[in-house]
């Protein structure tokens, strides 16, 4: 066969494929329509129908072992880690696929209440950030866990589905496939995340330790006392308030897509054409998360925000469009396949390099106009915030990851009280007996729709911190600046996926990834 032309008709194929895939998926995330929960479905099944071919799948696994150069090799790798999974019956495929689009479903369209009273994500958020009201603070954190108990026995049920569907394709779990699939491994992730965890505990002890005197304070409570709705968001992923400084006053009268512009443009990147077809702000019926979609790996990229004013959501958009200009950028000129990051916590990296800047200095001077006197006043503050943002980020995604590698060994285990038990264990949180009986953790969106996924944000930390750090060194001390945004463009952006992501970030970095990077900026 014609290995040449097998792989042009199959990116051709797949672009089309995964074009409609992605607009089916837009179009349930911004209206949480049915109609368009069934366009999803079927054309989910359709472009896994066409990866589940077994002529196309033998076509693949021969020419494996050609040496048909870097290009078509690469192709051909990634084209076997999508064509593997997929590897299953037609009913099989059917039936995971509806399962996942039920679940998406349920979470674009459900609302929590309060004493009654249906109140959005955002609501929720404001108030575990901002309110005083310890009764109002429990009843907002409960709310935002009671749809745990409608996913969790249909995660359940999926995640049964996915062990089964990886033993048939010969491994122990979907945990252990999924990560092979995305060219890591179990056993690699785990360690070096048990590793990170240990060279941090010191300095996550004193920081835990801070948060929670500033929390008794507040509140007029005892450490002992301190619950997990005492901090600023629902999973203790956030650094709560821990000085006296209004920082969403400052984006008042501020427009946060502009903000962000303005940011891009400042070091060379224009997302004016990206902002056009996003939607950005909050209504009934749309998905209350946030996410970037590349919706023809060609020229068309687009944001789903619920923004509000305030630096939470200066950071989300910072973030979301990091991961839009990565798609945006990448060479035109490779094939289709090859046409997206390197990794998935290569795109995270980037997005989280972008969204620090809302705790940097440097941005609030440049972007924000902040004048010098409160400039002064603040720049001691954001270094703290982000260190104490990037410590629990870690414990938090490591508590996440833990959790997720067990749920996939015994789905049948007794899974309220592991999560807590994890929680307690790695963030140190304590846990109000009561809520071992409920299934909190199914109220996180992610194991969901984005299984074993989550270790790439903790990746991505350490690889934003790589990246920080040798632009500091090699290029400048300005992190804004338009010799960063050619930095990442050459280096990281054009390349897509041509290089596996060890391989990128040592040709873009000149070393291989270093969580020590990371480790440095906690400590």
């Amino acid at each position: 066969m014609d290995i040449k032309r097998f792989l042009e008709n199959v990116n051709n194929d797949l672009k089309g494929l995964g074009t409609r895939v992605a607009l089916a998926y837009w179009n349930l995330a911004t209206t949480g329509k049915a109609e368009y929960a069934d366009d999803v479905e079927k054309r989910e099944i359709e472009l896994r129908m066409y990866l589940a071919d077994k002529e196309r799948f033998e076509v693949v696994k021969d020419a494996l072992g050609m040496n048909l150069g870097e290009i078509d090799n690469r192709q051909l790798k990634l084209l076997f880690n999508s064509v593997l999974p997929n590897q299953l019956s037609k009913e099989a495929i059917e039936e995971t696929v509806k399962r996942e689009v039920e679940i998406e479903g349920i979470f674009a369209n459900y609302r929590a209440k309060i004493d009654g009273k249906e109140v959005t994500n955002n609501d929720i958020s404001d108030i575990l950030s901002k309110s005083d009201d310890t009764d109002l603070r429990e009843k907002a954190w409960i709310a935002g866990k009671e749809i745990g108990q409608e996913i969790a026995p249909r995660l359940i049920e999926l995640v049964k589905i996915r062990n089964e569907n990886a033993k048939t394709l010969g491994f122990n779990n979907y945990y252990d496939m999924s990560m092979e699939l995305q060219e890591l491994t179990t056993d690699q992730v785990h360690s070096m995340f048990r590793s990170f965890k240990e060279q941090t505990d010191e300095i996550f002890t004193e920081i835990k330790g801070e948060i929670d005197s500033l929390i008794s304070e507040k509140f007029g409570i005892s450490k002992a006392d301190v619950a997990p709705w005492h901090y600023g968001d629902l999973w203790f992923q956030e650094v709560p308030e821990i000085d006296d400084f209004d920082y969403d006053s400052l984006f008042k009268y501020k427009d946060i897509v502009e903000l962000a512009t303005k940011t891009y443009n400042s070091i060379g990147l224009d997302i004016r054409d990206i902002t056009k077809k996003s939607d950005l702000y909050e209504r009934k019926g749309k998905n209350q998360h946030a996410f970037t979609i590349s919706i023809d790996r060609t020229s068309d990229v687009r944001v789903l925000e619920n923004i509000k004013l305030n630096v939470k959501w200066a950071e989300a958009t910072l973030h979301e469009y990091g991961h839009a200009v990565y798609d945006k950028y990448i060479r035109k000129d490779i094939p289709y396949v090859l046409r997206e990051p390197a990794h998935i916590f290569t795109t995270e990296a980037v997005a989280m390099f972008f969204g620090r800047r809302a705790r940097d200095a440097e941005w609030y001077g440049k972007i924000m106009n902040v004048n010098r006197r409160m400039l002064k006043e603040i720049e001691p503050l954001l270094e703290k915030l982000l260190k104490f943002q990037l410590a629990i980020t870690t414990r938090w995604v490591i508590a996440f990851v833990f959790f997720e590698k067990e749920l996939y060994r015994d789905p049948d285990g007794d899974l309220n009280n592991l999560w807590y038990d994890t929680v307690h264990e790695l963030q140190y949180v304590n846990v109000p007996k009561v809520r071992r009986e409920y299934p909190d953790w199914a109220a996180k969106i992610h194991f969901g729709s984005s299984p074993v996924y989550y270790h790439n944000y903790l990746l991505g930390e350490m690889t934003a911190s790589q990246f920080e750090h040798y632009i500091r060194k090699n290029i400048g001390d300005s992190l804004i600046d338009k010799r960063a945004g050619e930095f990442f463009v050459e280096n990281i952006f054009k390349p897509g996926s041509s290089y596996k992501w060890d391989e990128l970030i040592e040709k873009g970095t000149g070393e291989p990834l270093n969580p020590q990077f990371l480790a440095e900026q906690i400590k």
